[in-house]
């Protein structure tokens, strides 16, 4: 294998979520009427993404790590809470106003009722305006938007981002008083827990959510219905380098099972939180490629989840636990 392959196979390995959001592109109208067939490729990249999937488990419960393994999956990172906390409101604050610019509601794919519109829109300038004042009452109104979407638009698009939403929102209102002296204070009159315990939950809060949002985006948009992916790799059909890396007979329905089940093991390695360093290493490359590849309309769709990477990349760490192992060993079994 020459450089050229070994490089593309590696992209292969870190490029699992590099279509999240396939209905960006794709209508529910043109999905293909197409199924998996079982044969000897799409056991094979099972066995693939297993074998991977057990490495990064290994990596993360080995007990004496060599010192730059044990720096990236359990390093601790000197950024301040309030730092943290800075970055991930500003950049939900950006994505929201330029929902409000743009007269749009959360994604290109969600489209409210006309009467439901201002509405819509009043809501994501609330998460705008109040930021400045108050993180929570910001979270607040991320949770009252998203209940918009979910009462007003179909199961079969709203699934597709509430977990991430409602996962935003708790973690806005859970770690306002790191950047607000009216949240501390209002943190203190509910008599809620300490900083540093709605820290430690709303952390929970954002990995289980956004974990099990890229699992579910695994299975509608991949594995229940892998028409729509197959469209939109005829768009685009350099997303299927399995001819490129020698292996001519991985077609594009190949390459879609690959993803999914790709897409479905860092959810759930996330939500389990037992591999989290090395998930959203993953996670973070595949945005940022797909962000490179597809343009401002990728960056601008995607900000809550680069916001949200950003926070767990950095502030999770995986120590050697004898819980994660049998949490594991459980949700196998």
């Amino acid at each position: 294998m020459n450089f050229r392959q070994l490089f593309l196979l590696l992209a292969v390995i870190f490029s699992p979520l590099s279509h999240a959001h396939v209905q960006w592109f794709v209508a529910p109208e043109e999905m293909k009427d197409v199924y998996f067939e079982f044969d000897s490729f799409y056991l094979a990249t099972f066995v693939f993404v297993g074998f991977f999937t057990t490495l990064a488990l290994i990596i993360t419960n080995l007990k004496n790590k060599p010192a730059f393994l044990n720096a990236i999956v359990s390093g601790n990172i000197n950024i301040s809470k309030r730092a943290f906390v800075m970055v991930f409101v500003v950049i939900q604050v950006i994505f929201f106003s330029l929902q409000v610019i743009n007269g749009g509601f959360l994604a290109p794919n969600i489209v409210l009722p006309p009467e439901y519109l201002a509405l819509g829109i009043a809501l994501q300038l609330g998460v705008v305006v109040s930021a400045s004042v108050s993180v929570m009452v910001s979270g607040i109104f991320v949770l009252l938007t998203t209940l918009l979407m979910i009462a007003m638009t179909p199961a079969t698009i709203w699934i597709n981002y509430a977990l991430e939403f409602v996962a935003i929102g708790v973690f806005m209102i859970f770690c306002g008083s790191h950047v607000s002296s009216i949240d501390s204070k209002l943190v203190q009159k509910l008599r809620l827990p300490s900083a540093e315990q709605l820290w430690h939950n709303a952390l929970l809060v954002l990995r289980v959510g956004i974990g099990l949002q890229l699992a579910v985006l695994a299975m509608t948009e991949k594995l229940i219905y892998p028409g729509l992916a197959v469209v939109f790799i005829e768009m685009f059909p350099f997303y299927n380098i399995f001819p490129t890396i020698g292996l001519p007979m991985g077609t594009n329905l190949h390459f879609v099972f690959f993803v999914g089940i790709c897409e479905l093991a860092l959810g759930l390695l996330l939500a389990l939180g037992v591999a989290n360093r090395l998930t959203m290493l993953m996670a973070t490359f595949a945005f940022v490629t797909t962000a490179i590849i597809h343009g401002v309309q990728e960056v601008e769709g995607h900000l809550p989840i680069f916001a949200a990477a950003f926070v767990l990349l950095l502030a999770l760490k995986n120590k050697r636990k004898k819980e994660d192992v049998s949490l594991v060993t459980g949700a196998l079994v």
